[in-house]
């Protein structure tokens, strides 16, 4: 479940550098290309072959396949990639993401990138001399990941895996769940994952999709309202699954946590307020955002919760 155990599609070993995790500035000639590895979840290999999902979240996967295999569609999943249509927009988010989370992430150490994709943070967080140890269920995301990070500072391994699934790894400064526990039907049990993962000083840096933000952005599926106004859960067969939280929910959930950082953001970006904003830099974002968040009608209407936590001392 890790590029150790990886091979090209004739079977030939991936050519590594010491490690892991492995130099980025040293990766080798098989990147930019697929290659397989073992699954770290049982579940994973039958979502790749577009069998149906075993559980209603694993939508979410099998939507990522078919959106892949679309020509139409598969140029918005890579958003590293300067073509892409939403490249600009997905580094904006990322900057603000990285903006309200700079006061917990250390100048050295290790980073478990939980649901990282193609590498939006992993890009960053290699680029500040960071290494990650990147997990995500979808292959295909894990291909462009190498992709991405080769050349640049910092040392990386990658993980085909889930999150109740996590590789075995030496603890870890910082656990980067961005955009993850709301699309995992068991939230709890990624966050008891994650935690065993953390050093005794370390730090959970997430967001969550936030209900009524959600529910008014521009990709909100049709058919929707009704769990909205219910427990907010949010199905669409064969595409995604996604929990929108609302304040009470999420306290449930970080129950165990000390919460440093529990902010509505994303008001514009991806957000109800995003066409009506026209377009924004960094500055202008954050300055929206500050003021939506200070209205007493627009308050609620924020896409995302942005969250800094850290695991309260267990009981006995």
């Amino acid at each position: 479940m890790a590029l150790a155990d990886a091979h090209l599609s004739d079977g030939t070993p991936l050519e590594l550098p010491a490690g892991p995790p492995y130099s980025c500035r040293e990766l080798g000639g098989w990147v930019g290309g697929s290659f397989h590895m073992p699954p770290g979840d049982p579940l994973l290999p039958a979502l790749v072959e577009g069998q149906p999902a075993p559980r209603p979240a694993f939508d979410n996967l099998v939507g990522a396949t078919r959106a892949w295999a679309d020509p139409e569609l598969s140029s918005w999943m890579d958003f590293l990639d300067p073509n892409a249509p939403n490249h600009a927009e997905k580094l904006l988010e990322r900057a603000l993401y990285l903006h309200h989370w700079g006061p917990w992430f250390p100048e050295t150490g290790r980073v478990l990138d939980l649901g990282g994709g193609t590498g939006r943070f992993m890009a960053a967080l290699l680029d500040r001399g960071l290494d990650v140890e990147l997990v995500d269920p979808d292959l295909r995301s894990l291909w462009r990941a190498a992709q991405h990070a080769a050349g640049r500072p910092g040392r990386l391994d990658l993980h085909w895996s889930t999150g109740t699934h996590l590789p075995p790894l030496d603890p870890v400064d910082v656990v980067l769940a961005t955009e993850v526990l709301c699309y995992v039907d068991d939230p709890a049990a990624v966050l008891t994952a994650a935690r065993d993962l953390l050093k005794p000083d370390g730090v959970l840096l997430g967001s969550v999709e936030a209900r009524w933000g959600w529910a008014a952005a521009l990709d909100a599926p049709g058919g929707s309202l009704e769990a909205l106004l219910t427990d907010g859960v949010v199905h669409a067969p064969g595409d995604r699954w996604v929990r929108t939280y609302d304040r009470d929910a999420l306290a449930v959930l970080l129950a165990d946590w000390h919460v440093e950082l529990l902010l509505p953001t994303h008001y514009l970006t991806s957000g109800p307020f995003e066409l009506a904003a026209g377009e924004q830099d960094l500055a202008g974002v954050l300055a929206w955002d500050a003021r939506l968040r200070a209205h007493p009608v627009t308050a609620p209407w924020h896409r995302a919760w942005t969250i800094a936590a850290r695991p309260a001392p267990r009981a006995g």
